[in-house]
């Protein structure tokens, strides 16, 4: 691998690791939106346009997941999105579906 390509990979790694807050939990009742703002935005970007533009971008998807698959990701996590165990299960299908009505 370049010496370019291996300095890329560092940078994102080390973009990614300021994302998320794991131990994030939303007060009661709160929107899907503020969900999003509080928990999402920092790796996601505004509106769900990448932090880093490309990267992370989960608005307009060309490939949509449903909403169960969103709330599992949201609260398990994934392979490189970390887990959100303290957004229950309703709140994170609320915060899917706003991502999927934008």
């Amino acid at each position: 691998m370049s010496d370019k390509k291996v300095m890329l990979v560092a940078l994102a790694c080390l973009g990614l690791a300021a994302c998320g807050q794991r131990d994030y939990t939303p007060a009661a009742g709160v929107a899907a939106e503020t969900i999003f703002t509080e928990a999402c935005e920092s790796c996601h970007g505004v509106a769900g346009a990448g932090k880093f533009g490309f990267l992370l971008k989960i608005a307009d998807s060309d490939h949509p997941h449903s909403v169960n698959e969103v709330a599992e990701k949201i609260i398990k996590g994934g392979y490189v999105m970390p887990a959100f165990p303290n957004i229950d299960q309703k709140s994170a299908e609320a915060v899917a579906q706003y991502l999927n009505s934008r």
